[in-house]
């Protein structure tokens, strides 16, 4: 058992490290692990490394996303509430909102885990994946719905957005995934690239006149609203542990049209649980339907013997330690995301009296990420996905449109 906890302590400071840069990913963690697997490392003790990087990571990554404005998949509805809260000084609040979902989503997940594995325990796997393009559909309609009330206007235009977004999504995912300019692989540097254009630094662009205000470090009070946002958010991460072809990003839209964006605190309680339900859903779903959602996980079903979860009252061992693992990680990543998102608000003051100087600053680091992640070809993807994301706010319609990035290559997918 130390040896469980020493590694799923090394394993949350490398989710730390992860989710604190923006372009690395924990599959970059995972292939490490495939590595040392391939030297003679105990695969459970690489397994519970995996998962406690991969729950560290959910918690710290909305730190960038809060104060650099640099999203990927996972927190890229996030960019927005966030830098609102952000200039209205309570950008350690935001971070700590959704380090607050994160960790009620691994307290909730665990009672809607064991009803998932009872339910596919009488209901086979593939009878559930001719219902994707409908699910995907309905959630396209009523966003569409929801701008429908400002005007047919607004809901046409984000019909165009939407479609724009996906016609970018299908030409940049049909790329090769890896135009790196690094002696390794360090994952895909299209989907950084993408996603840092759609949403990330268009909102840098349209925030260069602004200046960040003294950021308030003070005790956040969890509001009971907190509890239905995350049970909201950790529902939606369920749908992408256990639904082929929903991706977290797409989670991220079904908790938008759940709970709404209008109470931005509640909204991104919800987004950190999406965050941290997808991540233990993923690995859930090794056990229970024998299908890894993730590469993370993936790895994980290639270096060990995954026992399936077949009777309710007798969960593989194997299973309860990688859970052990993600509850040591959760609650450690916790405190460090806190602490970190403490002394990133006082730094951020410091560097935002000329903040003009400081996006333009950021948006120059985020572009050398891009090219060195994803080479020209992820520098023209994000300078593509920049114009097309600077659309919603200068149209007047909700950024959530664009994640037809995803949901529109994912829906042509079935339907095709």
């Amino acid at each position: 058992m130390l040896f469980i906890i020493l590694f799923a302590l090394t394993g949350t400071l490398l989710g730390v490290f992860t989710g604190l840069t923006p372009g690395i990913h924990v599959n970059n963690i995972a292939l490490i692990a495939l590595y040392l697997y391939a030297t003679g490392f105990n695969p459970i003790y690489l397994s519970v490394l995996i998962v406690s990087a991969m729950i560290s990571h959910t918690f710290l990554d909305f730190i960038p996303s809060t104060f650099l404005g640099a999203p990927g998949e996972d927190t890229a509805l996030s960019v927005l509430p966030m830098h609102r809260m952000l200039f209205n000084g309570e950008g350690y609040k935001a971070v700590y909102l959704s380090a607050i979902g994160s960790l009620m989503a691994m307290l909730l997940s665990l009672p809607i885990i064991a009803g998932i594995q009872l339910f596919f325990e009488n209901i086979a796997y593939a009878s559930v994946k001719p219902w994707i393009p409908v699910i995907l559909i309905i959630i396209v309609l009523y966003l569409l719905y929801q701008e429908s009330k400002k005007s047919l206007k607004s809901m046409a235009i984000a019909g165009y957005i939407f479609i724009i977004a996906g016609i970018f999504g299908i030409l940049a995912l049909s790329l090769p995934q890896n135009f790196n300019y690094v002696p390794i692989n360090i994952g895909s540097g299209v989907i950084f690239a993408v996603f840092a254009g759609l949403f990330g630094l268009p909102t840098l662009f349209l925030s260069t006149n602004s200046i960040i205000p003294k950021q308030k470090v003070e005790k956040i009070r969890i509001e009971r609203k907190y509890y239905k946002a995350s049970l909201y958010g950790t529902l939606s991460g369920a749908l992408v542990g256990f639904l082929p072809g929903i991706t977290s990003g797409i989670a991220t839209v079904i908790a938008k049209g759940i709970y709404g964006e209008e109470d931005t605190s509640g909204f991104i309680v919800s987004l950190g649980s999406v965050n941290t339900a997808n991540a233990l859903f993923n690995l859930a779903a090794l056990f229970i339907i024998a299908h890894p959602r993730s590469h993370a996980v993936g790895v994980i079903s290639e270096i060990s013997s995954a026992i399936p979860w077949i009777d309710f009252f007798n969960p593989p061992l194997f299973f309860i330690l990688l859970l052990i693992a993600a509850f040591i990680s959760s609650f450690i990543s916790f405190f460090l995301t806190v602490y970190i998102g403490k002394y990133a608000s006082k730094i951020i003051y410091k560097f935002g009296q000329n903040y003009k100087k400081l996006c333009y600053g950021i948006i120059a680091f985020v572009f050398s990420l891009i090219f060195l992640f994803g080479g020209v070809f992820g520098v023209a993807l994000a300078i593509v996905g920049t114009l097309i994301g600077l659309l919603p706010p200068k149209l007047g319609v909700m950024r959530v449109h664009l994640m037809g990035v995803l949901i529109l290559p994912v829906l042509l997918f079935y339907l095709i």
